[in-house]
């Protein structure tokens, strides 16, 4: 569930702290975009003596803050702030009782009584301020705790084109729109401030919650796009995402940053590696051919090195999961792979491999069965070499299905085991695929067979002809017998 924010600006003390530390002029909208990554900002006021800091003012109206005046009196208006926001939040906490995360603004040490007093009403408590200028003791009252110092090195935001200071200050002018690129980056900057407070990948609905946030406006119809998830594909193709199908969700997309895009890594000694970040090789044209037919199944098989990677790092993730009694599933188990795996390893491929794998029936739940659904929790009992195994007994027994006529051992090698020169490993395990098939077939047609025929003998015996003497002969000594062992019996009185 989203947070609902009420956000409280000491703004004298904010305004101060980045100033004298030479963070220069205070940017509030900086604040606010990371907030807006939080949820949704119902409440916002700042206190401060507007005479003093008019320079501030159309910032903070353009952030939607309310402007709480408290006018300076002979210098007497030390804590006249401090005190105006205790009480406005001690009103709001008992009067909005909606309002579950507060804000407040400030590195003052006086606010620890309001922090400890808001968590005792079971709100969450966020702090923001300057690193110097903060007190150790407010730090460690909230519940989390954000340092402008970082945000400020953090911005990533390409600033949207800014119009002359006089049209800045008409209340009737025009709206400048996003281009492309900025949206993008927008785009960019939501995922990731989202990522920093999960360590999984976030639903394609949640990111554009957050963005249309911090930029009311935005419209994907507005850059040719007629849907969000082809904006997202879009952004994907220009590195700037990764994409993933959301398990059960009707095709829906899980989303991350694609680590700013960055070309294909090279290898230590400067050679282009064979397949980084999505894991595809340069093969030759019937390896090529081999591929497509996997990837047309729904089953990219990457590398050899990149499915020896994230099989280790799965089973290694799965163990820590189950020695610490947690849940695993496949979406759970995909996101963790791909975070031990990064930056090497995009998620697509962690995904294609755990996919695999699950259709392979290695995902076994509690009671020993493989698991029908990307949702049930699993176990995994192999280590990588096995789970390796499974992989490329899966993908040649998809291949087998598709292909007509004698498999080109090589090319098969090329594509499952890196190296043409290991045909002859493929062509052992398409033997052994071919014996388990066949004996498999074989205890399926006896066991469909063996109990169909007697049963029908005995229970169907065939009728005579009508006109045929011999059958009622060949009945008749049977019953003779006992008409006679009944006579005598009755005789003897036995």
């Amino acid at each position: 569930m989203e947070q609902n924010l009420c956000v409280l600006i000491d703004f004298e003390n904010v305004a101060a702290g980045t100033e004298k530390e030479g963070h220069g002029r205070f940017d509030i909208r900086l604040v606010m975009r990371r907030l807006k990554d939080k949820g949704r900002i119902l409440v916002a006021r700042s206190y401060g003596d507007w005479g003093r800091f008019a320079k501030f003012k159309q910032s903070l109206l353009e952030q939607g803050i309310t402007m709480v005046e408290l006018t300076s009196y002979r210098g007497q208006d030390k804590n006249r702030a401090d005190i105006a926001m205790v009480v406005d939040a001690m009103e709001l906490a008992f009067t909005r009782d909606y309002l579950d995360t507060f804000v407040i603004l400030s590195g003052d040490s006086d606010f620890t009584p309001l922090v400890t007093r808001l968590k005792e009403l079971n709100k969450h408590v966020i702090g923001i301020g300057t690193r110097k200028s903060t007190s150790r003791l407010l730090v460690e009252s909230c519940d989390e705790f954000m340092f402008y110092d970082v945000l400020k090195r953090g911005e990533i935001v390409e600033q949207r084109p800014r119009r002359k200071e006089e049209d800045e200050q008409e209340d009737t002018r025009e709206a400048v729109a996003l281009t492309r690129a900025q949206a993008f980056q927008l785009l960019k900057e939501t995922i990731e401030g989202l990522q920093r407070d999960t360590d999984e990948s976030v639903h394609a609905s949640v990111v554009k919650a957050s963005l249309l946030r911090k930029e009311p406006a935005f419209d994907e119809l507005e850059y040719g796009f007629n849907s969000f998830a082809r904006f997202l594909e879009s952004a994907e193709k220009d590195g700037i995402v990764q994409l993933t199908r959301e398990p059960g969700r009707g095709g829906g997309y899980r989303v991350e940053s694609a680590d700013g895009g960055a070309p294909a890594h090279r290898a230590d000694n400067g050679a282009e590696p064979a397949a980084e970040p999505n894991g595809r090789a340069h093969l030759s044209p019937e390896a090529e051919r081999y591929r497509a037919v996997l990837v047309e199944a729904g089953l990219d098989p990457l590398t050899p090195a990149l499915r020896r990677a994230i099989a280790t790092a799965f089973v290694e993730e799965v163990a820590e999961r189950t020695s610490a009694n947690k849940r695993v599933n496949l979406q759970g188990a995909t996101s963790a792979v791909a975070r031990r795996v990064r930056p090497k390893v995009s998620t697509k491929a962690v995904a294609a491999v755990l996919d695999a794998l699950f259709k392979a029936g290695e995902l076994i739940h509690a009671d020993g069965n493989p698991v029908r659904s990307p949702s049930a929790s699993f176990v995994v009992p192999k280590n990588a070499d096995a789970l390796l195994l499974s992989l490329q007994s899966h993908y040649l027994k998809t291949i087998l299905h598709e292909e007509n006529g004698q498999p080109d051992s090589r090319a098969l090698a090329e594509l499952l085991l890196g190296d043409a020169a290991d045909a002859q490993d493929i062509e052992a395990l398409m033997a052994w695929l071919v014996y388990e098939t066949d004996q498999r077939a074989t205890a399926e047609a006896s066991q469909s067979e063996s109990p169909a025929v007697e049963p029908e003998a005995e229970a169907l015996p065939p009728e005579p002809e009508e006109d045929a003497p011999a059958p009622k002969k060949k009945r008749a000594p049977a019953r003779k017998p006992r008409r006679k062992i009944a006579g005598r019996d009755a005789e003897t009185g036995s």
